[in-house]
């Protein structure tokens, strides 16, 4: 398992010392906003253009506003325990943007280590962890994460994908193109941004025409990565429209028999 930087384990650990504190032991104990107050941040909501939450004030008492336009419980409960994370993790306020929409995947800086703590937070390694090591694979599982934990399906699938040990990987893409990726420990093959989407690929499908994927499809493994594919070669995409973004989101997953015709067992 690659180690996480330790701006990262830093933060992941300030989540898992407010779970032994408050002796947290299952998802329905996870109440952020109640966590908040209990480290003095009252949660109040209004207008807040061009950005989800921002973190005020300084001391031992503060607020976070929370942006009324964000309408979706995971996505709430997730810019709290983001904006709990600057406050625990003492990020300077010159260090601390305006928290905008669409910056969870981030992966440096004091928002990366936000989104750490947040995510260790909401979705604890330790209750998680099992849970992830699935065969085969598809977005239910990330699915299943977002009901249990009460976040988001792209916070899901990006936790999913973290913790298993299965050779899969999350793309966000928008008006064809690919605008981020996040790969497990054993996904080796690079996903270049910025990339159009092949069209072999789900994800092109829904920009095209909004065809529902109809679940896992099989594509060809050089519709998403170059790695001398063979083009005879599937691996498993999974794809479902993001509309607050105007975006999909892609789960890949490469079976074993394809990462041993890929050579990909090797590395």
């Amino acid at each position: 398992m690659r180690l996480a930087p330790l701006p990262i384990r830093r933060a992941r650990k300030a989540a898992t010392a407010i779970h032994d504190r408050l002796r947290i032991r299952d998802a329905a104990d996870i109440d952020v906003e109640g966590i908040a107050a209990l480290h003095g941040l009252d949660v109040r909501r209004g207008g807040l253009p061009g950005a989800d939450a921002r973190l005020v004030g300084t001391g031992d008492i503060g607020i976070i506003r929370l942006s009324t336009k964000i309408d979706h419980e995971g996505a709430q409960r997730f810019s709290v325990a983001h904006e709990l994370g600057h406050r625990q993790l003492a990020h300077r306020s010159s260090a601390v943007p305006t928290c905008a929409p669409g910056a969870l995947h981030v992966e440096r800086g004091a928002e990366a280590e936000a989104n750490a703590f947040a995510t260790e937070l909401l979705m604890p390694t330790r209750f998680l962890r099992r849970q992830c090591e699935v065969s085969p694979v598809s977005l239910d599982d990330a699915r299943a994460i977002a009901d249990t934990y009460r976040v988001s399906l792209v916070a899901a699938a990006l936790r999913f994908v973290e913790l298993t040990s299965e050779r899969c990987a999350v793309v966000f893409s928008r008006a064809g193109r690919i605008v981020w990726a996040a790969r497990s420990d054993t996904f080796t093959p690079f996903i270049e941004r910025g990339r159009r989407l092949c069209a072999a690929g789900v994800a092109f499908d829904w920009f095209r025409d909004g065809r529902p994927s109809g679940g896992p499809q099989p594509v060809p493994a050089d519709a998403w990565f170059e790695h001398d594919a063979d083009p005879n070669v599937d691996i498993v995409e999974d794809a479902i429209p993001v509309p607050a973004t105007s975006g999909v989101l892609s789960l890949l997953w490469i079976p074993e028999r394809s990462a041993r015709r890929l050579r990909l067992d090797r590395e």
